[in-house]
């Protein structure tokens, strides 16, 4: 049997460089119940997605809840791999991009697994990564961009510093080698979505239009999902649009942008002037920057505000938000800063719907009219976003308006309602309120800039009471009283952070609040400030068509810390009227303390290396690069510090990796130091009583801290470090800790012995091919391998020194082509040597350093020999853990178990077709999701597996597009049986799979694993490729269908009839027989009882499933001509749901000619199974169907045929 080892199953396989060589990496999380609410798709589903270093992230499982996680690394990536879960969120973080994420050079969300998949940045989806690069800091902003090799240059956003590029997916390894300096941050070109006749008098626009004020002449930009420009209250109302999305035109099938476009602009001619807009009298240009769904990329929404801007609009209303909390300093909201300043453009943009401390981009651009939304009663709306902003602590929102049940023009483009109009909620409701008050006041002041828009519409804004600045701005939008008021002030005062400790340092900051005059009279104000802000005069006299300062003070010396908010407020001393607000705001930190880190080497002297900080309570760890010692201002509270040195190994040739980790420092009311101190880590050692080489190995820890948020990494050792570290820990005191040490090793793939030399570790090379057997074999030296070096090499193995003046590839090619059966590298440098040599038809071999130079003086000594033994697929493996609470303790950190202290199982793989590799992990669950190990398999075949026992698994395997799973399980010390893809292969049912047949309510689930195989050990559940073959699931009550499925065995979220009735639910499936042989069709019927429930959630309910047992050779065949018991017994479903009953019945019937006729079989009880004895006729090559019948006294029961469950060999 001979095996090529590709690249990217090469790890699963052989000691190859962990995720180096681009081996799988698999997470696999526990089956949970589906929200109500929230559908999912449980058919298994497969999701890939090509990380911008190269990463390839493969997702299994469903969507609802199990999932895998493979991670291939690409070729010559350096370092290894971490899998951190922050919340519900799963990062998958290569070693080098650590680094510049601790340089703030790299945006953390483009290695967000969750997110990528969630904005459809999978493999299926797009062919390319999506990215925004800014430029370095110091260059011109209108320099051309860069665009590293690989990149692809979409959008030239020069004006805002910036370019859109797109980076092929099968580039994106050169592209990251190429990134170097030649730009400032990477960032995610990720998704921004879409966040009238009484709103419209609400903020006083019929006022402003006796006035003679609408809007008129001046030009309003609407960026969002299109527009209806056929709609009665729009037809007339624009100017000009252009598409930014690409394959799509301006029309608004979504229907968001023409809702916020009436709102302005509208007419109300469909509603006799009823809905009419703010500023009906403006010109509309539309730019449609969101997709038909909603969303688009963060590039499409610059492009459209770089052309608004240059398209000359005086207002650019933007109902759109990306949720990821902003403080101002990423590309959308710098393009906004840049744009207002360079244009003089008002951009009007929704704070967002994501409730309290909220404010995103491009809201948190310091220029931005940012807008929160009031209801109708000027009552602030709960899904409102409101500040301060992240980190900076800046007054955002700036004003409010109407954004609850809002009615304006319905997009007759949109594929679901009727009508022209429609009532919507949200901030992006709010927004086009006030930009058609903008609009007016811009008629109004024809020659004001943006600044001075903003300044206005804040200063003359209703104030709200009760209410804060980072909740309402200076109060809810008035245009009457923008368009009437003479005389404005400066809209918001920030006056910082003031840093801890605060006596004796702080002391009052004075800024100026300018009050501008544009009447012809002067105008004197009373001024009045509430909060923590004392006034320079208690007036001020605003000289007609000038401008009055007044310095206002905030005052950090007030008891306590946090944020300290209040207005300043200016009456009319003549007639008492308010007449400007102002937002003022200012933040005492809280407690800080220093945060001494000290990062030490194995040689006890200080090292560089980047330093996680995780605080407990954020979702976000920080990251910094330490060299020897650093001291970090921090706030009371718990912290993990954990670090990654490479460190020399316990050889001169060796490398090691150590890990330091302090799981707990606490800072709470004095200074704190944690040191890293890789001296003092101890060695993590494992053995195993046969001989195995590593496949894999982790170290994967998770904290749960008082207050309940937890944190988890998962380290992927790279198979280059020979050698793994582990720092001791104190025990800990408040919070949880645990952490597991996890090995897969198995039968070395290649043996090597030589007479006079001791045995040889050898690490076979991703790429090689592998030939089962022993042989003996001549050696010589080749120097470094190159063409000219190699003597007569032809049948021989030949050892060369690993030299960087010829690549592996060519390196193994020039062995080949010189004809030689087996190359060895000697490595010339420290730790294991991992190479990909391409399509080698021989096996490469990499040997250590200083064993190799033994091996090359046997080699120059001439007339020497070398045994080999290669073993394409390992006969045994061990999946072992170790783990350790409470702390890592202070002693040797080692693992020798016996064969008497494991669990052995005898693990048989079968297959009905041809024989086939194959592919499967174990998964050691002991964090949610769990991270394990895959492992080419041969299917046939049987390997012994030991593993630790006590440990809870979950197991999964595939044979091509066929996938079967297992529930969690935990083995016993001693020894049992797996059988994986065993006949009969059939639906049934497993917790593995998110969601199980369940009830809420009045809601029903089914969840079928159509083809699932038979077991005795564990709860299988097996499954196709979704839509792959021919399945149809129907589901009645009574004579009345109720719900189909054409594509899938599975019904997700169905309204039933309430009440507690019975059911019948019907699945046919099948598969081309030339292709699985064995289970070719099936046909189930369940019958079954469902009771309407009042939960919160769905709860289970219970079917009967047939399990079967024939004992049959490794393809699922039993001898023609013999005489066979099979053993049939239904049982109810697991996982728990309503009492099935007891079996009154059970009937087998079998078939020789593929259902054509039925022979009924006589069954007799056996120990909880009815058996029966076959005898099978003697022709070979024929199948054995059976159909099978069970029923209790509850009303349940299940008629299952299954055409060729057997063959007859």
């Amino acid at each position: 049997m001979s095996s090529p080892l590709m690249r990217r199953r090469l790890l699963a396989a052989v000691a190859a460089a962990g995720l180096l060589s681009g081996a799988a990496v698999a997470v696999q999380a526990p089956a949970t119940a589906a929200a109500p609410g929230t559908p999912t798709k449980t058919d298994t589903t497969t999701h890939t997605i090509t990380l911008i270093t190269g990463d390839v992230v493969t997702v299994r499982g469903s969507d609802g809840g199990a999932e895998t996680v493979d991670v291939d690394r690409p070729d010559g990536a350096p370092g290894g791999v971490r899998l951190q879960r922050s919340g519900d969120d799963l990062f998958v973080l290569p070693d080098e991009v650590l680094p510049l994420l601790s340089a703030n050079r790299l945006d953390r969300r483009l290695f967000n697994v969750t997110d990528l998949l969630e904005m459809g940045y999978d493999d299926a989806k797009t062919s390319v990564v999506p990215v925004i690069s800014t430029v370095p800091a110091g260059a011109a902003r209108t320099a051309a961009p860069a665009v590293p090799r690989g990149a692809k240059l979409v959008r030239d956003l020069r004006t805002v510093g910036a370019a859109a590029l797109t980076v092929d997916k099968s580039q994106t390894r050169p592209f990251w080698t190429a990134l170097g300096e030649k730009t400032g941050k990477l960032w995610l070109d990720g998704r921004v979505t879409a966040n009238l006749k009484d709103s419209v008098p609400q903020i006083g626009a019929p006022e402003a239009w006796a006035a003679g004020y609408d809007g008129a002449g001046v030009k309003v930009a609407v960026l969002d999902t299109g527009i209806d420009a056929t709609h009665p209250d729009l037809a007339d109302q624009i100017d000009d649009k252009v598409s930014f999305v690409p394959g799509q035109d301006t029309a608004d099938v979504n229907g968001h942008g023409t809702h916020v476009a009436s709102t302005i602009v509208g007419t109300g001619a469909a509603s006799s002037g009823v809905n009419k807009g703010v500023a009906p009298g403006a010109d509309l240009i539309v730019g449609k920057v969101l997709d038909n769904s909603g969303s688009g990329l963060d590039s499409w929404v610059l492009a459209g505000m770089q052309w608004a801007a240059e398209s000359g609009a005086d207002i650019v209303s933007m109902s759109l938000s990306d949720p990821t909390l902003s403080d101002g300093t990423d590309p959308m909201a710098v393009a906004v800063d840049t744009l207002s300043a360079r244009y003089g453009t008002l951009f009007v943009i929704a704070a967002g719907n994501s409730g309290p401390e909220t404010i995103g981009t491009p809201s948190s651009a310091a220029s931005a009219l940012t807008v929160g939304a009031v209801d109708k009663q000027d009552r602030l709306a709960g899904f409102s976003s409101t500040g301060p902003l992240i980190r900076s602590g800046a007054l955002k929102p700036d004003i409010t308006a109407p954004g609850v049940a809002i009615n304006a023009a319905r997009s007759q483009q949109m594929t679901t309602g009727s009508g022209l109009y429609r009532s919507i909620s949200g901030t992006s409701m709010a927004t086009p309120h006030v930009s058609g008050a903008a609009a007016i006041l811009a008629q109004r002041h024809p020659g004001w800039t943006g600044p001075q828009l903003k300044e206005a519409l804040m200063s003359s804004a209703k104030g709200l009471t009760n209410y804060t600045p980072y909740q309402v701005g200076t109060g809810r939008v008035d245009v009457a009283a923008a368009v009437r008021e003479q005389v404005r002030a400066t809209g918001s005062v920030f006056f910082g952070n003031f840093d801890w400790p605060h006596e004796p340092t702080d002391e009052p900051v004075t800024e100026q609040v300018t009050f501008t005059n544009t009447g012809t009279g002067a105008v004197t104000l009373n001024l009045a400030a509430t909060g923590p802000f004392e006034l320079g005069a208690g007036s001020v006299t605003v000289p007609a068509g000038g401008a009055a300062t007044v310095g206002v003070s905030g005052d950090p010396t007030a008891p306590g810390t946090g944020r300290y908010t209040g207005y300043l407020v200016g009456t009319d001393a003549a007639t008492g009227a308010a007449v400007t607000r102002t937002s003022l705001g200012l933040i005492k930190e809280d407690e800080r303390y220093d945060l001494t880190i000290k990062l030490l080497g194995r040689d006890g002297k200080p090292a560089t290396a980047t330093v996680l900080l995780k605080k407990a309570g954020e979702f976000d760890p920080y990251y910094y690069t330490v060299t020897g010692e650093q001291t970090l201002r921090m706030p009371p509270g718990t912290y993990t510090v954990e670090s990654v040195l490479q460190v020399p190994g316990e050889r001169a040739d060796s490398l090691g990796y150590a890990i330091l980790v302090d799981p707990e420092t606490v800072i709470d009311g004095k200074a704190a130091t944690v040191v890293l101190d890789a001296s003092k880590a101890r060695p993590l050692e494992t053995g195993t009583p046969q001989r195995t080489e590593n496949r894999q190995r982790k170290v994967d820890y998770g904290i749960t801290y008082p207050g309940g948020d937890s944190f988890r990494d998962a380290f992927l050792i790279p198979v280059r470090f020979d050698d793994v570290y582990l720092s001791p820990t104190e025990q800990v005191e408040d919070v949880t800790f645990t952490l597991v040490n996890r090995w897969r090793k198995g039968e070395p793939l290649l043996s090597l012995s030589a007479l006079g030399l001791p045995p040889l570790d050898a690490t076979v090379q991703p790429g090689s091919t592998m030939e089962a057997g022993r042989d003996v074999l001549p050696l010589v030296y080749a120097g470094t391998g190159t063409p000219g070096e190699y003597p007569d090499a032809k049948g021989k193995a030949v050892v060369v020194t690993r030299s960087d003046a010829i690549s592996a590839a060519d390196r193994a090619a020039a062995a080949v082509a010189a004809g030689a059966k087996l190359l060895l590298v000697v490595n010339d440098g420290a730790g294991i040597l991992n190479e990909v040599v391409g399509a080698s038809p021989i096996p490469v071999a990499s040997v250590h350093r200083d064993a190799g130079a033994r091996l090359i003086e046997l080699a120059k000594s001439g007339r020497r020999h070398i045994a080999t033994n290669q073993v394409p697929y390992a006969t045994y493996l061990y999946d072992l853990t170790r783990t350790y609470t409470g702390k890592v303790p202070d002693r040797p950190l080692t693992y020798h178990p016996r064969a008497t202290d494991l669990t052995r199982i005898d693990a048989h793989y079968y297959n009905p077709t041809e024989p086939v590799q194959g592919s499967g992990g174990r998964y050691d669950v002991t964090f949610v999701p769990a991270l394990g190990f895959a492992e080419r398999e041969w299917h046939p075949s049987t390997r012994t597996e030991w593993v630790t026992p006590g440990q809870v698994w979950s197991e999964s395997h595939a044979q091509g597009t066929w996938t079967v799973s297992a529930n969690r399980n935990t083995y016993a010390k001693g020894a049992t049986r797996l059988d994986w893809f065993a006949p009969a292969i059939r639906p049934a049912f497993n917790r593995t799979f998110a969601v199980q047949n369940s009830r809420y309510r009045d809601n029903m689930t089914i969840n079928v694993q159509a083809w699932t195989s038979s077991g005795d050990t564990l709860e299988y559940g097996g499954n196709l490729e979704w839509g792959s073959v021919p399945t149809n699931l129907k589901l009645y009550q009574g004579d009345t269908l109720l719900h189909e499925n054409k594509y899938s065995s599975s019904l997700q979220w169905k309204a039933v009839p309430p009440g507690t009735l019975p059911y019948h639910l019907v699945l046919d499936a099948s598969r081309p027989a030339e292709k699985w042989r064995l289970s070719t069709r099936t046909h189930t019927e369940w019958d079954f009882v469902s009771s309407s429930n009042d939960s919160d959630r769905f709860e289970p309910m219970a079917l009967l499933q047939m399990e079967y047992r024939l004992d049959t050779d490794e393809r699922g065949d039993v001898p023609a001509g013999s005489t066979r018991k099979i053993r049939v017994k239904p049982i109810p479903q697991a996982g728990g749901g309503p009492d099935t009953g007891t079996v009154t019945s059970v009937g087998l019937e079998v078939s020789y000619d593929d259902g054509a006729t039925w022979q009924k079989a006589t069954l007799r009880t056996d120990g909880g199974w009815w058996t029966s004895t076959l005898k099978l006729p003697r022709r070979p090559g024929g199948f054995l169907s059976v159909r099978a019948t069970g029923a209790t006294d509850a009303g349940f029961s299940i008629n299952q045929e299954i055409i060729r469950a057997y063959g007859l060999r």
